[in-house]
């Protein structure tokens, strides 16, 4: 009787056991899907933080186009942009970025992911990018590392605030 007792309990727990560890997969797998399908989208939002040689107005109506890769990681896109009256434009293209698990994101001299246009000849410029994601808002810097344009070395440093 002791002994039928013992197995009884053993296959008890051996079911919940198993049972317990499916769950929980089941749950980390929905987890990491819905985490990684929230990124995706179209964020509206504005530039708060404009900086070319010095503090520029934030620039509203700009958009980030976030693509997912599957890998965790992102795809970031700023469709060309003007600040104030320069003569040209500018585009933020980033790929690949690594996004850990709680939605933020640093890559240091990430290579020529900021596009000048002027007169319809591109230049491409190296930046640190970094930032978050939170709920449906995503908020990033990009800072160019090392810029020069026609020889002469600039700064310049934008910050994208936005929900989906």
């Amino acid at each position: 009787m002791l002994r039928k007792l013992f197995f009884i309990t053993l296959a008890l727990f051996g079911m919940t056991a198993i049972s317990s560890s499916v769950s929980a997969n089941e749950a980390t797998d929905i987890y990491e899907s819905v985490m990684t399908d929230s990124y995706a989208g179209i964020y509206n939002g504005s530039l708060i933080r404009v900086y070319m040689n010095g503090e520029k107005n934030p620039v509203s109506g700009i958009n980030t186009i976030v693509t997912d890769n599957g890998d965790g990681t992102v795809n970031l896109l700023i469709n060309a942009f003007q600040v104030g009256k320069m003569p040209g434009t500018i585009t933020v293209d980033a790929k690949n970025v690594a996004v850990d698990e709680n939605g933020h994101f640093d890559m240091p001299k990430m290579a020529k992911i900021v596009i000048l246009r002027i007169l319809g000849i591109p230049s491409r410029f190296n930046a640190n990018l970094n930032g978050d994601f939170s709920g449906n808002s995503l908020t990033f810097s990009v800072e160019t590392v090392g810029a020069k344009y026609l020889g002469i070395g600039f700064e310049a440093a934008v910050t994208f605030q936005g929900t989906k």
